[in-house]
């Protein structure tokens, strides 16, 4: 059976800082050509939920329009190959704060937003990961309500049912903006631990592994960045590897060798956002997959 729903989770036009993106999918029985594009946002808030086509436009299923005048938080776009679903989560600005909320397509529709995160504090930056033998999706965001922390939930490939959350991060760490990975079934997080309080510097890159018993924890490189970090972790067959802002103008990167250490630290310049997501982070993992 032919498949009707095109994944596009993103159109971006680049036109100037800040950057605006459209979330939807296409129903490739109507829609014409559409650039398929994600990329991360520096600011918890942006415009990354601006509608660009016109309301009612044929074939466009877009998702949250309301995202932009809410304040919403920029999403976290998945496409669970085993169900073929598209999957979408986002900080959802709230009354009482942020909370985390998911949505997936269904039927053509986008479903109603679950709150997977909706306490009095601020929930934010989630991110999806997918378990690509299995189906089951992995969330992780963060908590900021006094004690910075990193939070973990799962849900099988239907969606059906959600894990109670897990904490990733130390007791004791200040803990913020996690980004996962998922091989053999085993997660990994990475996020950024903060000295003292949130935003101070230096900060360190830690990385937590699951152990089937606990997490494991591997500090794979500091900072002086005083903004946000952003740190991410990837996986392709043989090879691991993490990325992260490092300043206004460079990225930082390290790879895990076959013994399970690190490589030395490199650096990638860049001079734009735009530049660092479509290109930087290119060259870094054809670098890591040497």
């Amino acid at each position: 059976m032919k498949a009707r729903w095109l994944v596009a989770v993103a159109l971006l036009f680049i036109v100037s800082l800040p950057l605006q993106a459209e979330v939807g999918v296409l129903d490739i029985e109507f829609a014409g050509p559409y650039t398929l594009a994600i990329i991360d946002d520096p600011d918890p808030t942006s415009i990354a939920w601006r509608r660009l086509t016109p309301p009612g436009a044929r074939g466009r299923i877009v998702l949250n329009e309301e995202g932009e005048a809410n304040g919403d938080g920029a999403p976290s776009v998945l496409f669970n190959t085993v169900t073929r679903t598209p999957i979408v989560a986002w900080a959802r600005n709230s009354p009482t704060g942020f909370d985390v909320v998911l949505s997936h397509l269904v039927n053509g529709t986008w479903s109603t937003p679950l709150v997977l995160a909706g306490s009095s504090a601020d929930e934010l930056d989630p991110f999806l990961a997918l378990d690509e033998a299995t189906g089951a999706v992995h969330l992780v965001y963060w908590v900021d309500d006094g004690s910075p922390r990193i939070v973990h939930r799962q849900a099988p490939a239907d969606l059906s049912s959600w894990s109670t959350p897990q904490i990733v991060s130390g007791p004791a760490e200040i803990a913020a903006r996690p980004a996962a990975t998922i091989a053999d079934g085993a997660l990994s997080v990475i996020y950024e631990s903060h000295n003292g309080s949130l935003g101070a510097t230096p900060r360190l890159i830690v990385l937590a592994s699951d152990t089937g018993s606990g997490f494991v924890f591997q500090t794979l490189g500091s900072s002086l960045h005083i903004g946000p970090n952003r740190p991410q972790i990837h996986r392709r067959p043989g090879r691991l590897w993490a990325d992260w802002i490092d300043g206004q103008d460079e990225m930082a990167w390290t790879r895990e060798t076959i013994g399970g250490a690190w490589d030395p630290i490199d650096g990638e310049p860049y001079t734009c956002t735009e530049e660092r997501e479509y290109f930087v982070r290119g060259r870094i993992r054809t670098r890591a997959s040497e």
